[in-house]
Order: C-alpha cells, then sequence, then structure tokens
C-alpha cells in the first residue's frame, strides 16, 4: 500500500503550532494512529509556496492509495479557506491541497474567519506507547483499502468563526485526538471522531468571547467504506 501524511505549520505567533506537529507525527507513529512509518511522514513547517506545490506535485506522481494532509496555523476565509504559510504572509487555498490521492483526509486547524475578523489557533495533546506494532500497521492499512476513493475535509471552525488557541494547542485538534483515541470497536471512523471533537469544541469554546464550531465534508457512504483515524491495537480479530 502507497500512503503518505504531510504536516504543514506556520508556528509565526502561534507557541501551539509546534506542538500540534509533534503530537500529530507521534498520533499516527503510534499504533492506534496506524503505525505509519517515519518516512512516511513529511514535515513541512513555515513552508515557501513554491516548495509546497512541489511537495504536493511529487505526491500526485506517487499515485498514493492514501493521504492525510493537516495544517495547524494562521487562516482565513475569502470565497474558500486560505492558509498562510510563512512569515512572508504566503498563502495557499484549501482546494489547492485537496484532491491528491483517491483516498484523502484533511485535517485543518486554523481560522476561518472573514478578513475583518481574525483570530487564531493551533494544537493539542499527548499520545500512546507501542504495541504489536507490525500487526496494527497491517490491520490498518487494510480497513483503509476497505475505504472508497474520498475527499475528506476537517475544519477545526465554520466559515466566518476564529480557531481557539490554548497551552495545550489549538482546542479542536486537541479534542480531535483524545476522540480518536476514545476507541471502544476494532476502528473508529473520520466522521466518528469528528462528531465527538465537535461537540467538545464547542462545549469548551463557550468559555471564550465567541463560540467555535466544527464544521467537515464527509462522504455519506457505508459506515464500512469509510475513512478511519485510528485503530484499537488490543483488539484482534481472529
Amino acid at each position: 500500500m502507497k500512503k503518505r501524511i504531510l504536516l504543514i505549520g506556520n508556528n509565526n505567533g502561534l507557541t501551539g503550532v509546534n506542538i500540534d506537529m509533534k503530537n500529530y507525527y507521534q498520533f499516527f507513529r503510534s499504533p492506534i494512529g496506524g503505525s505509519w512509518e517515519d518516512y512516511e511522514i513529511d514535515k513541512k513547517l513555515n513552508p515557501r509556496k513554491i516548495e509546497l506545490q512541489s511537495e504536493i506535485e511529487i505526491l500526485k506522481k506517487l499515485d498514493l492509495d492514501y493521504l492525510i494532509v493537516v495544517f495547524s496555523g494562521h487562516g482565513g476565509q475569502i470565497r474558500e479557506t486560505v492558509l498562510e504559510l510563512n512569515s512572508s504572509s504566503e498563502t495557499i487555498n484549501d482546494s489547492e491541497i485537496q484532491n491528491i490521492a483517491k483516498r484523502q483526509l484533511n485535517i485543518y486547524d486554523s481560522c476561518r474567519s472573514y478578513p475583518e475578523d481574525l483570530s487564531e489557533s493551533a494544537t493539542f495533546s499527548a499520545l500512546l506507547k507501542s504495541m504489536d506494532y507490525q500487526n496494527t500497521r497491517v490491520r490498518y492499512e487494510a480497513r483503509i483499502m476497505q475505504a472508497i476513493h474520498q475527499q475528506a475535509s476537517l475544519y477545526s471552525c465554520s466559515i466566518g468563526e476564529g480557531s481557539w488557541d490554548s497551552s495545550e494547542g489549538g482546542i479542536y485538534s486537541v479534542q480531535l485526538i483524545k476522540a480518536a483515541k476514545n476507541i471502544t470497536n476494532e476502528f473508529k471512523s473520520v466522521g466518528a471522531a469528528h462528531v465527538e471533537a465537535a461537540e467538545k469544541t464547542l462545549e469548551v469554546s463557550k468559555t471564550k468571547p465567541k463560540l467555535q464550531h466544527p464544521d467537515a465534508t464527509l462522504l455519506r457512504c457505508m459506515s464500512y467504506n469509510e475513512l478511519i483515524i485510528s485503530i484499537n491495537p488490543s483488539r484482534m480479530i481472529l
């Protein structure tokens, strides 16, 4: 199976982004996150736009079975979600990093505020240890290949809103990883994790000056054809 993860961060003025990059990396490397290999995960911190565009073209040529793209940092909304890549204010639209692979999950922890009302975002928390590494990796890959071709996008807030940062990271990312780790069956679907994270994020945002409503674009397919975000290392199918 050919798969990759692309972690993109812009930590200009946002301390939580570095935590996000570390936590997402550790999560996907762990058994519950799919036991991804180090070479399958590419980290781009404050990349130049031309560098990122070049990386996207390389990924397209790989004809991947599955790709996860994560962005943590500054963002806004101008007709579509715009992501700021670096301190030079270079940007890329979310549509430019979609449809790179047959099966793709995009996670955006950034603001989607209109220009007159920007706030900030960023990160979240910890992860797991190893447990039957090779077995979980094989099971994870088999389940991903079971999913039909689709493009899934998770947004930390709705259009016109801001995403809140915290000392632990962006509150949506914190809740998304918690939801992904809260797994009682064999797998946790992207949609199920998002629903849990969205509810908790809204609840936390009620203590802030403005509410944060996470959003998603997901295919209405059969549950066994959905993309997954995590796997239960201790639940074995005999």
